[in-house]
Protein backbone atom coordinates (compact mmCIF):
# COMPACT_ATOMS: atom_id res chain seq x y z
CA UNK A 1 0.00 0.00 0.00
CA UNK A 2 1.13 3.55 -0.75
CA UNK A 3 1.10 5.91 2.25
CA UNK A 4 0.62 9.65 1.72
CA UNK A 5 0.30 12.51 4.21
CA UNK A 6 -0.04 16.25 3.64
CA UNK A 7 0.78 18.27 6.75
CA UNK A 8 -0.98 21.40 5.40
CA UNK A 9 -4.25 19.65 4.60
CA UNK A 10 -3.75 17.20 7.49
CA UNK A 11 -4.91 14.36 5.22
CA UNK A 12 -3.56 10.85 5.51
CA UNK A 13 -4.36 8.39 2.75
CA UNK A 14 -3.43 4.79 2.12
CA UNK A 15 -4.09 3.35 -1.32
CA UNK A 16 -3.21 0.23 -3.25
CA UNK A 17 -0.12 0.73 -5.42
CA UNK A 18 -1.10 1.67 -8.97
CA UNK A 19 -4.25 3.54 -7.91
CA UNK A 20 -5.20 7.03 -6.71
CA UNK A 21 -7.81 8.12 -4.18
CA UNK A 22 -8.63 11.43 -5.86
CA UNK A 23 -11.99 11.98 -7.61
CA UNK A 24 -13.35 8.52 -6.93
CA UNK A 25 -17.12 7.95 -7.32
CA UNK A 26 -19.09 8.36 -4.10
CA UNK A 27 -20.01 4.69 -4.05
CA UNK A 28 -16.30 3.81 -3.92
CA UNK A 29 -16.16 5.07 -0.33
CA UNK A 30 -17.35 3.44 2.86
CA UNK A 31 -17.48 5.84 5.75
CA UNK A 32 -16.89 4.49 9.24
CA UNK A 33 -17.31 7.95 10.77
CA UNK A 34 -17.02 11.58 9.66
CA UNK A 35 -13.29 11.32 10.37
CA UNK A 36 -12.47 7.97 8.76
CA UNK A 37 -13.41 6.10 5.60
CA UNK A 38 -12.31 3.13 3.51
CA UNK A 39 -11.66 3.38 -0.24
CA UNK A 40 -13.27 0.56 -2.25
CA UNK A 41 -12.23 -1.04 -5.52
CA UNK A 42 -15.85 -0.84 -6.66
CA UNK A 43 -19.22 -0.16 -5.06
CA UNK A 44 -19.45 -3.45 -3.19
CA UNK A 45 -15.78 -3.72 -2.19
CA UNK A 46 -13.18 -4.85 -1.42
CA UNK A 47 -11.34 -2.18 0.57
CA UNK A 48 -8.17 -0.98 -1.19
CA UNK A 49 -7.22 1.89 1.08
CA UNK A 50 -8.37 4.45 3.60
CA UNK A 51 -8.52 8.19 4.19
CA UNK A 52 -8.37 10.24 7.40
CA UNK A 53 -9.11 13.91 6.62
CA UNK A 54 -8.11 15.32 10.03
CA UNK A 55 -5.27 13.01 10.95
CA UNK A 56 -3.70 14.99 13.78
CA UNK A 57 -7.01 15.06 15.68
CA UNK A 58 -8.11 11.53 14.83
CA UNK A 59 -8.59 9.26 17.84
CA UNK A 60 -8.23 5.60 16.86
CA UNK A 61 -9.52 4.59 20.31
CA UNK A 62 -12.88 6.32 19.80
CA UNK A 63 -15.63 3.69 20.13
CA UNK A 64 -17.23 5.15 16.99
CA UNK A 65 -14.36 3.73 14.90
CA UNK A 66 -13.86 0.50 16.82
CA UNK A 67 -14.08 -1.54 13.61
CA UNK A 68 -10.71 -0.21 12.41
CA UNK A 69 -9.08 -2.66 14.85
CA UNK A 70 -10.82 -5.67 13.34
CA UNK A 71 -10.24 -5.43 9.61
CA UNK A 72 -9.65 -5.16 6.74
CA UNK A 73 -5.88 -5.65 6.87
CA UNK A 74 -3.16 -4.12 4.71
CA UNK A 75 0.56 -4.40 4.04
CA UNK A 76 2.38 -1.05 4.40
CA UNK A 77 6.05 -1.63 3.52
CA UNK A 78 7.19 1.91 4.34
CA UNK A 79 6.01 1.40 7.94
CA UNK A 80 7.38 -2.15 8.15
CA UNK A 81 3.85 -3.51 8.59
CA UNK A 82 2.20 -6.60 7.14
CA UNK A 83 -1.38 -7.79 7.51
CA UNK A 84 -2.17 -4.82 9.75
CA UNK A 85 -5.44 -3.18 10.71
CA UNK A 86 -6.13 0.51 10.13
CA UNK A 87 -5.77 1.12 13.86
CA UNK A 88 -2.29 -0.41 13.88
CA UNK A 89 -1.37 1.64 10.81
CA UNK A 90 -2.45 4.89 12.47
CA UNK A 91 -0.36 4.16 15.57
CA UNK A 92 2.71 3.34 13.46
CA UNK A 93 2.27 6.29 11.08
CA UNK A 94 2.25 9.02 13.73
CA UNK A 95 5.84 8.63 14.99
CA UNK A 96 7.08 7.69 11.53
CA UNK A 97 5.71 10.88 9.95
CA UNK A 98 6.37 13.18 12.89
CA UNK A 99 3.75 15.57 11.56
CA UNK A 100 5.65 16.11 8.31
CA UNK A 101 4.43 15.52 4.76
CA UNK A 102 5.51 12.43 2.88
CA UNK A 103 7.96 13.11 0.06
CA UNK A 104 5.33 12.81 -2.67
CA UNK A 105 3.33 15.66 -1.12
CA UNK A 106 6.49 17.77 -0.74
CA UNK A 107 7.07 17.48 -4.49
CA UNK A 108 3.35 17.83 -5.27
CA UNK A 109 2.93 21.07 -3.32
CA UNK A 110 6.19 22.50 -4.66
CA UNK A 111 5.10 21.75 -8.24
CA UNK A 112 1.79 23.51 -7.64
CA UNK A 113 3.68 26.70 -6.74
CA UNK A 114 5.67 26.95 -9.95
CA UNK A 115 5.36 26.38 -13.70
CA UNK A 116 7.31 25.57 -16.84
CA UNK A 117 10.42 23.43 -16.75
CA UNK A 118 10.76 23.69 -12.98
CA UNK A 119 7.23 22.38 -12.49
CA UNK A 120 7.91 19.59 -14.97
CA UNK A 121 10.93 18.44 -12.98
CA UNK A 122 9.00 18.48 -9.69
CA UNK A 123 6.04 16.59 -11.18
CA UNK A 124 8.45 13.94 -12.46
CA UNK A 125 9.96 13.58 -8.98
CA UNK A 126 6.46 13.29 -7.54
CA UNK A 127 5.57 10.60 -10.05
CA UNK A 128 8.81 8.74 -9.36
CA UNK A 129 7.98 8.80 -5.64
CA UNK A 130 4.94 6.65 -6.44
CA UNK A 131 2.18 9.26 -6.49
CA UNK A 132 0.22 8.60 -9.68
CA UNK A 133 -1.81 11.79 -9.23
CA UNK A 134 1.29 13.47 -10.67
CA UNK A 135 0.35 12.11 -14.11
CA UNK A 136 -2.25 14.88 -14.22
CA UNK A 137 0.04 17.71 -13.14
CA UNK A 138 2.81 16.54 -15.45
CA UNK A 139 0.32 16.17 -18.29
CA UNK A 140 -1.06 19.70 -18.21
CA UNK A 141 2.43 21.12 -17.59
CA UNK A 142 3.77 19.38 -20.70
CA UNK A 143 0.75 20.65 -22.63
CA UNK A 144 1.55 24.22 -21.58
CA UNK A 145 5.14 23.63 -22.72
CA UNK A 146 3.85 22.66 -26.15
CA UNK A 147 4.87 19.00 -25.82
CA UNK A 148 1.49 17.60 -26.70
CA UNK A 149 2.32 13.96 -27.38
CA UNK A 150 4.10 13.60 -24.05
CA UNK A 151 1.20 15.39 -22.38
CA UNK A 152 -1.26 13.01 -24.03
CA UNK A 153 0.48 9.95 -22.61
CA UNK A 154 0.28 11.16 -19.01
CA UNK A 155 -3.23 12.59 -19.29
CA UNK A 156 -4.50 9.39 -20.89
CA UNK A 157 -2.95 7.38 -18.06
CA UNK A 158 -4.67 9.59 -15.51
CA UNK A 159 -8.12 9.33 -17.10
CA UNK A 160 -7.73 5.55 -17.01
CA UNK A 161 -6.92 5.74 -13.30
CA UNK A 162 -9.66 8.27 -12.48
CA UNK A 163 -12.35 8.12 -15.17
CA UNK A 164 -14.66 10.36 -13.11
CA UNK A 165 -12.30 13.38 -13.20
CA UNK A 166 -13.89 15.76 -15.74
CA UNK A 167 -10.96 18.20 -15.74
CA UNK A 168 -8.59 15.39 -16.70
CA UNK A 169 -10.81 14.57 -19.69
CA UNK A 170 -10.88 18.25 -20.61
CA UNK A 171 -7.07 18.50 -20.64
CA UNK A 172 -6.80 15.24 -22.55
CA UNK A 173 -9.13 16.66 -25.20
CA UNK A 174 -6.95 19.76 -25.48
CA UNK A 175 -3.89 17.58 -26.06
CA UNK A 176 -5.77 15.55 -28.68
CA UNK A 177 -6.85 18.70 -30.49
CA UNK A 178 -3.33 20.13 -30.41
CA UNK A 179 -2.05 16.91 -32.03
CA UNK A 180 -4.71 17.17 -34.74
CA UNK A 181 -6.80 14.22 -33.56
CA UNK A 182 -10.19 15.91 -33.86
CA UNK A 183 -12.30 12.79 -33.34
CA UNK A 184 -10.65 11.82 -30.07
CA UNK A 185 -10.72 15.45 -28.93
CA UNK A 186 -14.47 15.54 -29.58
CA UNK A 187 -15.10 12.33 -27.66
CA UNK A 188 -13.04 13.45 -24.67
CA UNK A 189 -14.75 16.85 -24.49
CA UNK A 190 -18.09 15.05 -24.65
CA UNK A 191 -16.96 12.78 -21.81
CA UNK A 192 -16.06 15.83 -19.69
CA UNK A 193 -19.50 17.35 -20.37
CA UNK A 194 -21.18 14.05 -19.50
CA UNK A 195 -19.40 14.27 -16.13
CA UNK A 196 -21.05 17.64 -15.36
CA UNK A 197 -18.66 19.46 -17.67
CA UNK A 198 -20.38 22.83 -17.23
CA UNK A 199 -17.82 23.33 -14.47
CA UNK A 200 -15.00 22.93 -17.00
CA UNK A 201 -14.06 24.57 -20.29
CA UNK A 202 -15.29 21.51 -22.20
CA UNK A 203 -18.55 22.99 -23.59
CA UNK A 204 -16.71 26.00 -25.02
CA UNK A 205 -13.83 23.87 -26.28
CA UNK A 206 -16.22 21.48 -27.98
CA UNK A 207 -18.14 24.35 -29.59
CA UNK A 208 -14.88 25.84 -30.91
CA UNK A 209 -13.85 22.44 -32.22
CA UNK A 210 -17.14 22.03 -34.08
CA UNK A 211 -16.70 25.44 -35.72
CA UNK A 212 -13.33 24.47 -37.16
CA UNK A 213 -13.39 24.16 -40.94
CA UNK A 214 -12.88 20.59 -42.18
CA UNK A 215 -9.41 19.77 -43.46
Amino acid sequence: MFLSYDEHLDWLTLIEFGRVENAQPKDHWRGVSESFGYILRHSDGPEIGLKIPDFSAFDPEDPEVAEIWEGPRFDVPVLGLRDSTAGEIVLAARPFLGGRSTINRVYFNAAMQTEGGEAEELWRYCLQSGDLMAHYGLGYTLYELGRYREAYRHLRAYTELVPADRWAWCWLGKACEAMGDVEEARSTFEKAIELDGDETDAPELLANLERRPPR
